[in-house]
């Protein structure tokens, strides 16, 4: 037994040289699709917060709390999408950066903060503008971030692998294209909405009608029926075995709709998992809470595509809140509901 010990001692010490001389940059083996590649950081250390906020400044991002991005970043160029690649980014949300300075509104005759916007902008003049609402008043608080870190999604069963970027740029998780996405953010700048906004406080105020105003015309809309139709839901889609599928907008009736005309109860849904499967074999796992159950209107979706190709299936499972397509099942078949 002793020789045993001692031989595996040995093993260990001689391991040792080869764990310390490990690259901090190197991929760990890990569960998440996210965390696989090689890690750059960023240098970028502090920030200037301005405008309507009291003690303007600048704010040291290595004092707040890191938070993770998880991005498809889709360009548009020439009138066309262009992908540009999948990233998983950690660093400093603007909801932390702005926490650091308390608003200090200029005008005084409209108290609440929720016409307030902000402007990100860096030394060559270009600027991406937030609503303060995207920023407070939205569920997803942190997805806006200047980042520390970045990591390629790079597709597992494919040569692709994506660019890291070479500067820290301003990433919008919620933004379908990267129109906001400027490099090297120095300056952030609180405001409040200018103009006139006649009325009186708490007054009723009738309007049969709404204008568009824009670039110098006005719109009326009476009947927002007649002027617009109905939309799909849009998603650059992306696997983590093949990558970049496309852009492509689905219009379905919701999953949750069909289960509860199905008597499926919300109560049941702490202990209950939902299995969508396909004639081919393919399936996926759904808590039941997570389709029944959601409180941010990302719903899945089930799209009709009719019968007009030839041996395809009719109906699809979308799923919007997904980041991976892995869990859109082609052709469903069956909908099983289990008690866990």
């Amino acid at each position: 037994m002793r020789k045993i010990l001692c031989a595996a001692v040995m093993a260990l010490a001689a391991a040792a040289p080869a764990f310390a001389q490990r690259n901090p940059e190197e991929a760990v083996p890990v569960n998440s699709f996210f965390e696989r590649g090689p890690v750059k950081e960023y240098a970028l250390k502090r920030v200037y917060v301005g405008g309507e906020v009291e003690n303007p400044g600048l704010v040291e991002l290595g004092s707040l709390p890191l938070r993770s991005v998880a991005v498809k970043e889709l360009g548009f160029e020439n009138g066309k999408d262009a992908f540009k690649g999948a990233y998983f980014f950690s660093g400093y949300s603007l909801y932390d950066i702005l926490n650091a300075k308390l608003v200090k509104k200029v005008s005084s005759d409209f108290s609440p903060e929720v016409d307030l916007y902000v402007m990100v902008e860096n030394d060559k003049g270009e600027k991406a503008v937030f609503s303060w609402g995207e920023i407070y008043y939205t569920r997803d608080n942190f997805n806006t971030l200047i980042p520390k870190t970045v990591r390629a999604i790079n597709p597992a069963k494919s040569a692709t692998e994506w660019p890291l970027p070479a500067v820290p740029r301003l990433v919008c998780g919620g933004d379908l294209y990267n129109m906001r996405y400027i490099a090297n953010p120095t300056r952030i700048i609180v405001k409040s909405v200018a103009g006139v906004f006649p009325g009186e406080k708490h007054a009723a105020a009738p309007s049969p009608e709404f204008k568009i105003v824009y670039n110098g015309t006005s719109t009326a809309v009476s009947d927002p029926a007649k002027f617009v139709s109905g939309r799909g839901h849009p998603a650059a889609e992306y696997g983590h075995g093949m990558g970049f599928k496309g852009v492509r907008s689905s219009e379905g009736f919701l999953l949750k709709d069909a289960l509860l005309k199905a008597g499926v109860r919300p109560q049941d849904s702490y202990d209950s998992l939902v299995v969508v499967s396909a004639g081919d074999s393919y399936r996926a796992s759904f808590s039941l809470s997570e389709i029944i159950n959601r409180n941010d209107s990302e719903d899945f979706m089930i799209v009709d595509k009719g019968l007009e190709e030839e041996g395809a299936g009719r109906f699809a499972l979308f799923s919007p809140a997904d980041f991976f397509v892995d869990r859109n099942v082609r052709s469903v078949n069956r909908i099983e509901v289990l008690k866990i």
